[in-house]
């Protein structure tokens, strides 16, 4: 058959259109699916299977709709149906109003879905953020108006000073960077900002710099109608930028009758260049790189040998040992920890009422193991900074073992800075440990709201389903989770749950020779799974030993719960000479 023929002979028989009326029904079929799934809670693996059956039905149909026919004696062979040119036009407008009735239709519900997701992220933040400020703000990111538009990183910096600075004030709530500055390129009103973020007020405006000269435009606009409440122009040299700080952040609390009460921490720069490098650097961290966090530590080591009196930088640069070590490894432990040891300790001289630089100290002193004084300079940070949400989270992750007080930090963190997603994950996590299902269940739906796809998450629900006896349920999300250390470790509890013991002790096996080199906390933790205490403690001395950065948590996983009564897990307790109001068993 020639080409021409071929394609008249499919048009004759309303493959094409058929097949587009069977893609247009499939995306109705998976609209409706993706509201009724969660609707009813059903598992989301549903949808996958749908959609798989609606790919290998596809051909199928294809070769059906060329095989076959409709006719009103019904269904016949197309070869043994005789062209009619006017059942053929009847046909075909058919097939037409079905494909735009039904894609109109699916349109529709692809809509529904969105705004009731949005919804549904709006109503939680409402729930999450229950807590009445008569005064609060958000500080959004300032638009870069340079002529070149290469001036982010000091727009951004700028306004995330002001919002440290305001943050200093305890009367004030103040939402932290990550939910502020989602809305950055965003056309969003005001009023929706305030209702999503729960702020009274918002702080925004551009910067433009030339040179060594600079603009900034400011404004403070109520959340409540969008009014602007005061506005300013700055056009100054760039050594002035802290005294332009600190009027803006004056303006500010004199409209929402705030005093500052002594409270502010003025460490002003006296070099514009070192100032100009500090912000370059922080600019690099956010990027969360490896690249990044070596660009990062350079910049910020010029910045200091132009100006090693300003405290911010001697706290980034405590902030860039913290991190790149325990995330990306850019310096050994024992070089990384004693120099940012040494960088937070210089930043709290220069300015002795940093919150951020006690929090760098307290986590540096945890990755150290010298837990006392981490306890004691975090208590510090929160009570300089008891409304930054960096530093409150911060806390609710260092809780030895209380794990009650780490849900009432994470909830207040979720309170200041609602649209952070880890604080939902991080708050699951911590009901989870205390079997409080449910709970972790709701926490880390939100969670998956902002990030459906992200990694970990189908561990945890997993858990969750296990601790309910739902092997099944358990198997179906473990299947999902694309994290190679998590889907091991996953696996490893569910097959020995369930009795499977060939291919748990396969699944031991492997975690065994992948990971027990670096992870002997979690490899104790399967061990006391599986009944093995003996192993268990011998795994955690082991932990003891090389000073495992997750045993402080992991010796609150529920798995040990056995373990507590044996003299030993108070051994192994006491061996780590941790805070005196510890929350571990003894």
């Amino acid at each position: 058959m020639k080409l021409n023929d071929y394609l008249k002979e499919l048009q004759r028989r309303h493959v094409v259109k058929a097949g587009l009326a069977y893609l247009v029904f499939s995306w109705l079929l998976v609209q409706v699916l993706s509201i009724l799934i969660p609707a009813f809670e059903l598992s989301t693996s549903l949808l996958k299977t749908a959609i798989i059956i609606l790919a290998i039905i596809f051909p199928i149909w294809l070769v059906f709709s060329w095989v076959y026919n409709f006719t009103p004696d019904g269904l016949k062979k197309t070869e043994d149906i005789e062209y009619d040119a006017k059942s053929h036009a009847k046909k075909n407008s058919f097939l037409n109003r079905f494909i735009i009735g039904t894609l109109l239709v699916a349109i529709a519900l692809l809509i529904v879905n969105q705004v009731r997701m949005k919804n549904e992220m709006t109503e939680i933040i409402s729930v999450m953020n229950k807590t009445d400020y008569e005064s609060s703000i958000a500080v959004m990111a300032f638009a870069d108006m340079s002529p070149n538009k290469d001036h982010e990183y000091f727009s951004d910096g700028i306004s995330e000073e002001l919002l440290n600075f305001l943050a200093k004030i305890p009367e004030l709530k103040v939402i932290s960077r990550t939910s502020s500055f989602s809305y950055k390129d965003k056309d969003t009103k005001a009023v929706e900002i305030g209702k999503e973020l729960s702020v009274s007020h918002i702080l925004e405006g551009s910067i433009r710099k030339s040179g060594n000269m600079i603009r900034i435009t400011a404004q403070l606009i109520n959340t409540k109608d969008g009014s602007h409440e005061w506005s300013e122009t700055y056009d100054r040299n760039l050594d002035s930028i802290f005294k332009i700080q600190d009027e803006i952040a004056a303006q500010v609390t004199n409209q929402l009758q705030i005093s500052l009460l002594g409270k502010r921490s003025i460490v002003n720069s006296n070099n514009a260049e070192s100032y100009n490098l500090y912000l370059q650097a922080k600019h690099l961290t956010r990027q969360n790189t490896k690249k990044g966090y070596i660009e990062a530590e350079e910049k910020i080591k010029q910045a200091i040998a132009l100006d090693s009196t300003y405290a911010p930088s001697w706290q980034l640069l405590a902030g860039i040992y913290d991190t790149g070590f325990y995330n990306f490894s850019i310096r050994e432990g024992d070089e990384a920890i004693p120099l940012g040891i040494k960088a937070a300790q210089k930043a709290i001289e220069l300015d002795p009422i940093s919150g951020e630089a006690y929090a760098s100290l307290a986590s540096l002193y945890d990755l150290a193991w010298e837990f006392e004084k981490s306890a004691k300079n975090m208590n510090k940070a929160l009570e300089l900074n008891p409304n930054n949400a960096v530093i409150v989270g911060t806390a609710a992750l260092k809780n030895f073992g209380n794990i009650e007080k780490a849900i009432e930090l994470q909830k207040k963190a979720i309170q200041l800075d609602p649209l952070v997603y880890g604080n939902y994950f991080n708050l699951g996590f911590a009901y989870f440990r205390l079997n409080r299902l449910e709970e972790a269940e709701e926490a880390f739906k939100t969670f998956a709201i902002y990030y459906p796809n992200w990694q970990i998450y189908h561990y945890m629900m997993a858990r969750i389903r296990l601790a309910q006896n739902n092997i099944e349920g358990a198997r179906e999300e473990i299947e999902q989770e694309k994290h190679d250390f998590f889907g091991i470790y996953g696996r490893n509890f569910i097959e020995f749950a369930a009795g499977n013991s060939e291919e748990s002790d396969k699944l031991f096996a492997e975690f065994l020779n992948k990971f027990s080199s670096t992870d002997p906390s979690n490899v104790a933790d399967l061990y006391a799974f599986r009944g093995n205490y003996e192993k268990a403690f011998d795994w955690l001395k082991i932990a003891v030993e090389k000073k495992d950065p997750v045993l402080t948590e992991a010796l609150t996983y529920p798995s040990f719960k056995p373990m507590h009564s044996d003299s030993r897990w108070k051994q192994i307790i006491n061996s780590m000479n941790l805070p005196a109001n510890h929350g571990y068993s003894m």
